[in-house]
């Protein structure tokens, strides 16, 4: 006898695309159809959920999990929904290509998830016995459909934003590191050998794709490359205290978004006096709470009000406006700064749960 869940058809939408939205503003991956389909089961009263891209199935939940599941071939209608994109009504007769005998999946409701250059894939909301797809539910799908959709098309553009954030450098890093480097050539041929290795590990820091998350492990490895340029270059003038545990460490989150807090406390901070930086990283409350603390030279207060706005303090790498975007199009929160006579200190945090 098939369960019969209670419908809620008419429950939280909102709760749902709450839900939804840190997962697809990674794009429509495996994890993030995972939590659609579940939420679509669990908040709307669907028999059973899929969730496609344009080949396969990459989610399923609720009733035939038996026999249908990721890696399956989607069904004719997902391919006609795709390439009409439009919604659609698949009819038992219609939608079945299940040879299970006892497959309890009837009529089929597709509404295809549109990204920025065109069908992105499915999802797809099954009738039961104890599951009716009525008009409402039809028209819920539908709706969930647009405003998921709504959410991919955010993903694709932060993504393609980060990418060319990412793509950016400092032309003056560029040139002091690499006459830093030939500096030592004659006189320290194993520094140079090093800073050579630094330098590029940097570059490829640079070149880490958007969508892909690094543990704050790799990042801050990354940030230990840029210093190891800097302090070539400025000495005893640069003193770097970098301090995270291990539960920090282990956090995942798009990259770059420290390394150019620490160069922009450097370039901003240095004055004729030794600089003193700390990079600290702790866990509070299931949030990854980073804090990059400067005593140099601090904000104008004129200027501590727009320091974050996009075109500000141009030609600074990263910097502090870019990474602050970043974390809003990710997170919807960017970073807290505060700024005194001799020094700054900028905060980000981000979840633990990715």
């Amino acid at each position: 006898m098939p369960r019969v869940r209670r419908s809620r058809r008419q429950a939280p939408a909102l709760e749902l695309l709450d839900a939804t939205l840190l997962e697809l503003r990674r794009g429509l991956t495996a994890s993030a159809a995972r939590t659609v389909a579940y939420e679509l089961f669990e908040k709307l009263g669907y028999g059973a959920v899929a969730v496609t891209d344009r080949t396969e199935v990459l989610a399923f939940v609720g009733s035939g999990a038996d026999h249908h599941g990721a890696g399956d071939t989607p069904m004719r209608p997902v391919y006609e929904s795709i390439a009409r994109r439009e919604p659609l009504l698949a009819p038992l007769g219609i939608r079945t290509e299940c040879e299970h005998p006892a497959c309890p999946l009837g009529a089929a409701a597709v509404a295809p998830l549109q990204g920025t250059d065109g069908a992105a894939g499915t999802i797809v909301a099954y009738a039961t016995v104890g599951s009716p797809l009525d008009e409402a539910a039809v028209a819920n799908l539908n709706a969930l459909g647009r405003h998921l959709s709504t959410q991919l098309q955010l993903s694709e553009l932060s993504t393609a934003t980060s990418t060319a954030l990412q793509a950016q450098m400092e032309p003056h890093f560029v040139f002091n590191a690499l006459n830093t480097i030939a500096s030592f050539i004659r006189t320290e041929p194993e520094r140079a050998r090093k800073l050579v290795l630094a330098f590029a590990d940097h570059l490829r820091s640079r070149l880490a794709r958007p969508g892909e998350f690094v543990t704050l492990e790799e990042e801050l490895r990354h940030v230990r490359s840029y210093l190891e340029l800097e302090q070539a270059r400025f000495g005893s003038q640069l003193q770097v205290t970098i301090d995270a545990d291990g539960e920090a460490l282990a956090v995942r989150l798009p990259p770059l978004l420290v390394q150019p807090l620490v160069e922009n406390a450097i370039k901003h901070g240095k004055t004729d006096r030794p600089l003193h930086l700390i990079v600290r990283a702790r866990v509070r409350r299931g949030r990854l709470r980073v804090t990059v603390r400067d005593d140099g030279r601090g904000i104008a207060r004129e200027m501590i009000d727009h320091v974050l706005e996009q075109g500000v303090g141009e030609g600074t790498g990263l910097g502090l406006a870019n990474v602050h975007l970043r974390l809003n199009a990710h997170y919807g929160g960017g970073v807290r700064l505060r700024s005194f006579p001799f020094g700054t200190i900028v905060r980000l945090e981000v979840p633990t749960a990715q």
